[in-house]
């Protein structure tokens, strides 16, 4: 499985039923997981983002498949990068 840091900010659909955000957050989740990965945790944040989750995805293709679904959502957008530990990282200095 890879992990990925998902934004997501409201779009202005998403903020005209703002009581239905758990509601949203439950499709997403359940777009993932239909599709085999998994939403380890989501946060509310404060800024210019709304929602961070740290999702897996078992390859790239996946990963892309679910944004697609989630976009066809419409009441979110979303900004994804993969990430890794950051031994990984280090690693590569040695």
């Amino acid at each position: 499985m890879f992990t990925y840091i998902q934004l997501y900010k409201l779009t202005p659909e998403g903020r005209e039923h703002l009581v239905r955000v758990p509601e949203y957050l439950d499709k997403i989740k359940t777009i993932v997981v239909e599709l085999g990965g998994t939403v380890e945790t989501t946060w509310a944040f404060m800024g210019p983002w709304d929602f961070l989750s740290i999702v897996k995805y078992p390859d790239v293709e996946t990963a892309f498949h679910a944004l697609a679904k989630i976009g066809l959502l419409e009441v979110v957008e979303t900004q994804t990068f993969p990430a890794e530990e950051v031994e990984l990282f280090t690693k590569a200095f040695v």
